[in-house]
């Protein structure tokens, strides 16, 4: 099987799991893998990730005389590689020529067979770079911030490519719009359930709820602590908040401006196996995402994934990409295009096998969503949970992931 160089802007990145899962679940199917990146981070990180990073190289720390040869005996190479570089208008020139041949220089000396970037931003420009350069086969995987948020010259990265990847029906249609003769596949984000105990099962009377990601905009942490705030206190379940961002202290100085500090309990961030020691604690993850005025949202929520590995119910809101991983394609509701639903008064929720999905950035409807979870007996959720745990063995695990992948990486040439 070919021998795969995975460049990556930064690694191991705490929040960034699912960059870590599918190395190792491609490894299994028997690829070699050459992993590189521009920043060897020294900070927290998932342990299998630390270990990872153990033969991680660093482009800065490839050898200027590899790198020097990598241009000098590429002559149609080179000519290709400053065609691209000159046609890009994302990064500088020079800069972009150097990393490339950098890399390029590392694949000569590997023998590896095709180059894999995940983010299409300087990574992608990179490996398209060292493609020219050593007349290797290139692909990469697009998540929401190199589409929605920040895209650099994405179109000509789509044109230049062997495949991409979107990790959602809905991210490879606006792809195409970019770039219609592309090929794009979909590979959703997939988890590893290998070192699961299925004994072990959360406390579905604990009336405790958790929230897992990044405290940012588009996750709808602000709309969440709302209709936290309209539940009568008797009634009202403990909230943890696990996880960390920019956010983090506008967030904090809503929950007391809303008398929820004995309710909501900020965590911070945690690695992948404080869920998996954790879990037990919690009756349902809350995942209230919500689509920014700009347009902004998230792709691919691995948290639901997650949360459906430790059988907890979830409850969440209908943004396309919760509407596409969590509902069948007849049952899809119609997603509002803008905000001014916050405090609508209406039931439209809609009941899953596997939890609640509630209109995105309505207050009442997710205070009602809460209410709903509350409301059901131990028995119910548990059933909602084993619903959860089922539908992810059938669609989204990573090895069945990976194999997509690795099909995809053998049919370039």
């Amino acid at each position: 099987m070919k021998k795969i160089a995975y460049i990556t802007p930064a690694f191991p990145i705490m929040s960034e799991t699912f960059v870590g899962n599918e190395i190792r679940a491609i490894q299994r199917l028997g690829h070699n893998i050459e992993l590189l990146t521009f920043e060897h981070k020294q900070e927290p990180a998932q342990m299998a990730d630390i270990l990872l990073a153990n033969h991680l190289i660093e482009l800065k720390n490839v050898p200027l005389t590899d790198t020097l040869k990598a241009l000098a005996f590429s002559s149609f190479g080179l000519h290709s590689a400053m065609q691209f570089v000159n046609q890009q208008t994302g990064l500088p020139k020079r800069s972009l020529m150097w990393y490339g041949s950098r890399l390029a220089a590392h694949i000569n000396k590997t023998g590896c067979q095709h180059i894999h970037a995940h983010f299409g931003l300087a990574s992608t420009a990179t490996a398209i770079v060292a493609s020219k350069l050593t007349k290797t086969s290139i692909s990469f995987t697009c998540h929401g911030y190199d589409i929605y948020r920040s895209p650099a010259d994405l179109p000509l990265k789509l044109n230049h490519s062997c495949f991409a990847v979107a990790v959602s029906n809905k991210m490879k249609q606006d792809m195409f719009q970019l770039a219609p003769n592309a090929r794009t596949i979909v590979v959703p984000c997939g988890v590893d359930t290998s070192t699961l105990d299925p004994s072990v099962m959360p406390h579905y009377q604990s009336k405790r709820f958790i929230y897992l990601g990044r405290l940012s905009e588009t996750k709808g942490v602000d709309v969440l602590l709302k209709a936290l705030s309209k539940i009568e206190p008797l009634q009202r379940p403990q909230l943890d908040i696990v996880g960390d961002g920019l956010l983090k202290s506008a967030l904090i100085e809503l929950r007391d401006q809303l008398n929820l500090t004995n309710w909501v309990h900020f965590l911070g961030q945690k690695p992948a196996h404080w869920l998996h020691e954790n879990h037990t604690s919690y009756q349902c993850l809350v995942a209230p995402f919500v689509i920014t005025t700009a347009g902004i949202q998230d792709t691919g929520p691995l948290v639901l994934k997650e949360a459906m590995m430790y059988h907890l119910p979830i409850l969440t809101t209908d943004v396309a990409a919760c509407q596409e991983m969590l509902l069948d394609e007849t049952a899809h509701v119609d997603t509002p295009t803008h905000l001014n639903l916050e405090t609508a008064n209406v039931d439209t929720h809609t009941h899953l096998n596997l939890g609640e999905m509630i209109p995105w950035g309505n207050i009442n409807a997710l205070t009602l969503g809460i209410q709903t979870i509350m409301s059901k007996s131990p028995d119910e959720l548990k059933a909602m949970g084993e619903a959860g745990a089922q539908y992810l063995q059938k669609h989204f695990l990573i090895d069945q992931q990976a194999e997509i992948l690795s099909n995809a990486f053998e049919s370039c040439r």
